[in-house]
C-alpha cells in the first residue's frame, strides 16, 4: 500500500477540516460525530506517533478531536498531546528520553528495569513542564489508554483519569514493557502490562468507545512487520509471561498475526472507506523509511526518525486540507473551565 495515497476525500479528513475551518472545540460541537486520535506505541518507536502529533499540534487541529485513545508510548505521547506539548515531546525522544537515566539494559544485570517510564513522567525542561500532567488531567479532550490485565490476559481501556496519580498510573499500567520494564503495575485492584501484548493499534477500542471517525498514527513503516526478539530474550519474556498467567504468553505469541490483521483493517479502511462508517483514517510512513527498534538511544537516529514523521504528516494533512485555509490557525485546546491549556 502507498503511503500517501490520494486521499482528501477520505470521510475522515472531511472532518477535520471541516472542524478545523469552523475552529470547533470539544464540548460545543453541533455535528453529531466522535472524531478519535488513535496513536500507537512500540517504545522508542513511539518517536513516530510523537511526530505525527506534533505536527497536528503544529496545524492546530488538536481542538478538533473529541478525545485520545494510546497504547503504551502513543498513551504518553497522547497525554503530551492534550498538554499542548506534543512538539516538546517528540524533541524529547532524542534527548532526555534517549539516556541512560531512561534505558540501560545493564540495570537488568541487578535484578532492576532497563526501561524506567516513570522517568520520563517526572523530567521536566526544554518544553516538557512540570504542568503538563495537570493541564492533561484537566484537558476537555480526554485520554484512554489501553493496557493488558495480567489475570485477564485482555486488553482493557483505562478511562476517566480525573487526578494526577490515575494519569500517571494509567500511563505506567499502558506502557509496562514485560521483563524490561519489570513486574506489572497495580491499577484500580488489578495487575496490568503493556497494552501492546493485546493491541498494539488500539483503533478498535477507540471505535468501541463510540469514535464515527478514526485518525491512526501508525510507528511501523508500509510493509514492515513485528520484528522477533532476540532467541534469549523471547525465552525470559515467555518464562516471565508464563509465571504470571499462560494465557499472557498465547497473546505474545499471538503479536505478529494479530498485527498484522490490525494492519490490513486499517489500510483497507483507509484505501476504500465505507459508506456508513465508522471512518478509520491511517498515517504510516512509506516503506523506505528506517525502522526504530523498541530501546534505540542514538539521538541523531531518533531526531531524524522525527523528524520524518512530523513532515510526512504536515505534508499529507496540509495537501488535504489546502482548501481550509484556517485548518492551520483552528483554537487551541482548551480545559474544563473553558481556559486554553
Amino acid at each position: 500500500m502507498s503511503a500517501n495515497p490520494s486521499r482528501a476525500t477520505h470521510p475522515v479528513i472531511e472532518l477535520l477540516a471541516r472542524r478545523a475551518a469552523a475552529a470547533s472545540e470539544p464540548g460545543r460541537r453541533t455535528d453529531g460525530y466522535r472524531l478519535a486520535l488513535v496513536l500507537e506505541g512500540g517504545g522508542m518507536r513511539g518517536v513516530i506517533s510523537a511526530g505525527m502529533a506534533a505536527a497536528l499540534e503544529r496545524l492546530g487541529l488538536t481542538a478538533c478531536f473529541d478525545y485520545v485513545v494510546g497504547t503504551s508510548a502513543g498513551a504518553l505521547n497522547g497525554a503530551a498531546m492534550i498538554a499542548s506539548v506534543a512538539q516538546a515531546c517528540c524533541a524529547a525522544y532524542h534527548s532526555a528520553f534517549a539516556s541512560r537515566r531512561f534505558i540501560n539494559p545493564y540495570r537488568l544485570l541487578i535484578g532492576r528495569a532497563a526501561v524506567d517510564v516513570a522517568f520520563t513522567l517526572d523530567h521536566a525542561g526544554a518544553g516538557l513542564d512540570a504542568g503538563r500532567h495537570d493541564r492533561a488531567v484537566n484537558s476537555r479532550i480526554p485520554l484512554h489508554c489501553v493496557a493488558t490485565d495480567v489475570d485477564r490476559a485482555a486488553p482493557v481501556v483505562l478511562s476517566d483519569l480525573r487526578s494526577l496519580p490515575e494519569l500517571r498510573g494509567a500511563l505506567l499500567a499502558s506502557s509496562r514493557m514485560p521483563w524490561v520494564g519489570g513486574e506489572p503495575v497495580p491499577f484500580r485492584g488489578r495487575r496490568f502490562l503493556d497494552g501492546g501484548l493485546a493491541e498494539s493499534i488500539p483503533h478498535r477500542s477507540a471505535m468501541a468507545l463510540g469514535a464515527t471517525h478514526v485518525l491512526v498514527a501508525q510507528t511501523r513503516p508500509c510493509g514492515v512487520s513485528v520484528e522477533p526478539a532476540s532467541p534469549l530474550a523471547d525465552r525470559i519474556i515467555a518464562r516471565r509471561l508464563r509465571a504470571l498467567n499462560p494465557a499472557l504468553l498465547e497473546l505474545y505469541r499471538a503479536r505478529p498475526v494479530q498485527y498484522e490483521r490490525a494492519v490490513a483493517e486499517i489500510a483497507a479502511a483507509t484505501q476504500s472507506p465505507p459508506a456508513d462508517g465508522p471512518f478509520v483514517y491511517g498515517l504510516r510512513l512509506p516503506a523506505s523509511t528506517p525502522v526504530i527498534s523498541r530501546l534505540e538511544r542514538r539521538g541523531a537516529v531518533l531526531e531524524a526518525a522525527g523528524r520524518a514523521a512530523w513532515e510526512h504528516t504536515e505534508r499529507v494533512l496540509r495537501a488535504a486540507l489546502g482548501d481550509h485555509p484556517a485548518s492551520v490557525a483552528a483554537q487551541p485546546p482548551r480545559d474544563r473551565q473553558g481556559r486554553v491549556a
